[in-house]
């Protein structure tokens, strides 16, 4: 087993908060990490942490969620079904530009001389904040305040501010750019890294028509090969001297340059709104009178009143999702309130869209959607954004065309979803760690499921949730074969992508048995239900005479491995005759293993990219019985490498379940640190979504010892002993189950009548008042 570097938080932007991430002095060498964990989002807009000035930078970015440029994937040996053509979400053009010269000389880091430097992340406010004094060469000390934020009610509105004086009388100019820093460069990029994004070497941004009144300015564009209309545009107040203005524009660049005699006695404030919004394929006057009415809207409420705003929407957030954990230390504390500020802003807007893998924090894997927003965030979504949590399933929903064509390309019956997408075609031109994980269908319906049954929302079921559950049973119906009495899957990979295209992986071959399953369920439920409603259903999905029938047949021969002699299940039919990996004589250096060692190599190793088995444990966690659990993790915990950060959670879940408390600790460290400490080593690539979900999943399903099978929620806690006491609340069926643990007792408060089973004993939570269970 890889062994994990203790966690080392930077001083220099991490001070004794819980609620605020501090950078106390400019930390350039911090700049990659620092444009992450600074990066602002509401799910639908998106900018990183870069500042305000430009530079100097790392990788400066703002995105729209979906919004991106189609190339063409080019095939060494091209074969039959392998995918045509790749999407990238590509940045828009920076409206976050605010250039500042005194005198005649660029405030720039770090060449002018600094008195303060100090930049902070107001997690409770979700408002990026910068105070900065420095002395000009002409001997003026210069004051000047910056804020940044994006509109957690306003999807399309990015907000600034600057504040500047000075102590002496002085020329100062301030540029406000919109640039379109995409097409200034071009670079084919290295692309030797697979998780990095697509760099473009030919213009991807065409521009189309501007409009130009006072401080507004917009400009329409249309990407070059995916035909992706945009519109983007910033608007300014000025209050304080009246400035002389011109204008600063070229191809790529709009800028409006401010001038003024400034005084002691006068200083300036010049508030920034930016918007953008990708509108079809063609951005049109009534796109661009859109635009200008949230223009319009955004400077009447003016900044103060927006912050307001922002402030109310994350009270009312922080109020109903805090996660309090007493006897914690600081940084723990601060820790899992920035992952919830991540996993909340990054949904809080979404539209006809789900979560990148990065968020739109960065836009590593090329800003697409995988199974780990489903398997990582769905959860934490469906119990305080349930509506968040529909969005993203309807998403999926939305993607079915698509995933049926998918489907007959590789000869299946029914649908196959991407493994990789944005607009619902396959873009994962590696199909052996790609393509062939097939258990994203079975991913997707077990989201379904769980929204379902936690929710209530039985309209969803009818309205899209049911089909995606039926047509993906038709495929595993077909996919499979019976022999010997049993009900195979050959020729996938698993979630671990160190070992692939293999018969029998327990994880696919256990999830597709909980999908022919609960597709056998839909059908006796939905049929009983509305018989004529499911008619036009059936009718809709093709499903014939005994189709529900088989499927219940399949799931029950389902064959999931086992080996007597270990005791174990294999991840494989073939695993546990592969020899096993020399973790001793791998230097750490040689990690992630993906990097260093050709993917033939990997395969012939007993060796994990991530919990595979384990996974499948707390999952369908009822199917496994505990000797079978701790049997499972004592084998492949020492064989995981940890190189995915979606499994520092589940090893810590499973830990936590069996009682290992110290690795318990040890794993939910390194999810909760994956950014804030780097602990991949890519944390400038953008904030790890489902290793935020998976913290979030680890203190309740872990640490709270919290289960929802079928919808039923259970708590056997396992909180660690230096905490003495953890509450959260959870939104269940429409209402809201408050939960405060210690190590002595479990103590539940509800809006309205819930059963909840603590150890194995059933509880009546009545309204008004506390239900307290000793432990």
């Amino acid at each position: 087993m890889k062994k994990r570097t203790p966690v080392q938080l930077p001083e220099e932007i991490y001070p004794d908060d819980p609620w605020v991430l501090l950078e106390d002095q400019f930390a350039p060498d911090f700049l990659y990490l620092t444009e992450t964990i600074f990066a602002l989002t509401n799910g639908r807009i998106g900018v990183r942490g870069s500042l305000d000035e430009g530079d100097p930078h790392h990788i400066i970015g703002t995105y729209i969620n979906g919004f991106h440029e189609t190339w063409p994937i080019t095939h060494a040996e091209s074969a039959y079904g392998l995918a045509e053509v790749g999407q990238t979400m590509v940045t828009i053009p920076d409206g976050t530009l605010i250039e500042v010269t005194v005198d005649g000389e660029p405030f720039h880091l770090p060449s002018v001389e600094i008195i303060r430097c100090r930049r902070w992340l107001d997690i409770q406010r979700g408002i990026l904040e910068r105070d900065i004094a420095w002395k000009s060469q002409s001997g003026v000390t210069v004051e000047m305040r910056f804020l940044r934020f994006v509109s957690l009610g306003r999807p399309d509105l990015i907000v600034s501010r600057l504040e500047l004086s000075v102590d002496m009388p002085a020329e100062v100019t301030v540029v406000s750019r919109l640039r379109n820093r995409l097409d200034e460069v071009a670079d084919a990029g290295d692309e030797s890294d697979p998780r990095l994004a697509k760099q473009f070497s030919q213009r991807v941004l065409e521009p189309r028509a501007a409009t130009l009144e006072d401080f507004r300015f917009v400009q329409a564009w249309v990407t070059s090969r995916s035909g992706m209309g945009l519109l983007s545009g910033m608007d300014h107040g000025l209050s304080g001297p009246t400035p002389r203005v011109t204008l600063d524009r070229s191809a790529m660049n709009f800028g409006f340059e401010f001038s003024w005699s400034l005084t002691p006695d006068a200083g300036v404030t010049i508030d920034k709104y930016v918007v953008a919004s990708d509108n079809g394929d063609s951005p049109g006057l009534a796109e661009r009178q859109a635009i200008g009415a949230t223009l319009d809207e955004a400077k009447e409420r003016g900044v103060a009143g927006l912050a307001a705003d922002q402030a109310r929407h994350l009270a009312r957030f922080w109020a109903d999702n805090d996660i309090v954990i007493e006897g914690a230390d600081v940084e723990t504390q601060r820790a899992v309130r920035w992952t919830l500020l991540q996993l909340h802003s990054n949904s809080a807007c979404l539209r006809h869209a789900s979560i990148p893998a990065k968020g739109l924090t960065g836009h590593a894997y090329d800003g697409h959607y995988f199974w780990d927003t489903e398997i990582y965030i769905v959860p934490f979504l469906i119990y305080t954004n349930p509506a968040a949590a529909r969005t993203v399933l309807t998403h999926r929903y939305e993607m079915l065309e698509h995933a049926r064509e998918r489907a007959r390309v590789l000869s299946h019956d029914g649908i196959l979803f991407p493994w990789r997408t944005i607009n619902g075609e396959e873009a994962s031109a590696y199909f052996l760690a790609g393509t062939a994980q097939y258990h994203i269908n079975a991913d997707i319906v077990y989201a379904i499921r769980k929204y379902v049954e936690v929710t209530g929302d039985q309209e969803f079921l009818w309205e899209m949730g049911a089909e995606i559950v039926l047509e993906t049973a038709k495929f595993w119906l077909d996919l499979g074969f019976y022999r010997s009495d049993h009900f195979h899957i050959h020729g996938v990979t698993g979630p671990d992508e160190y070992t692939a295209l293999v018969d029998d992986n327990a994880y696919t071959n256990a999830m597709a048995r909980m999908n022919l399953r609960y597709a056998f369920e839909v059908v006796s439920h939905l049929s009983n239900e509305d018989p004529d409603r499911w008619d036009d259903l059936r009718a809709k999905v093709g499903i014939a005479d005994g189709q529900a029938i088989e499927w219940r047949l399949a799931a029950d021969a389902m064959y999931i491995p086992h080996d007597r002699d270990l005791g174990i299940t294999p991840q494989d039919d073939d695993f546990l005759e592969k020899e096993a990996w020399d973790f001793e004589n791998t230097p750490e250096s040689k990690y992630p293993l993906l990097l260093h060692f050709h993917p033939l190599t990997i395969y012939r190793f007993q060796v994990l990219k991530q919990a595979d088995v384990v996974l499948a444990d707390f999952l369908l966690g009822e199917e496994f019985n505990p000797e079978l659990k701790r049997a499972n993790f004592d084998f492949y915990d020492p064989l995981t490498t940890g190189d995915s950060s979606l499994s520092a959670c589940i090893q810590a879940i499973m830990s936590a379940e069996l009682g290992y408390e110290s690795a318990a600790m040890r794993h939910f460290q390194h999810a909760l640190y994956m950014d804030l400490g780097d602990i991949a080593g890519n944390t400038t690539d953008g904030v790890h979504m489902a290793s935020a979900g998976g913290v979030w999943m680890a203190l309740i399903y872990g640490f709270a010892g919290m289960r929802d099978v079928r919808g039923t929620i259970s708590f056997d806690p396992r909180m660690p002993k230096q905490w003495t006491s953890m509450t959260f609340r959870l939104g269940v069926r429409g209402g809201a189950l408050s939960v405060t643990l210690s190590h002595e007792s479990i103590t539940l408060v509800s809006g309205q009548p819930i059963e909840v089973i603590v150890r194995g004993d059933s509880h009546t939570v009545e309204p008004g008042g506390g239900t307290v269970v000793h432990l």
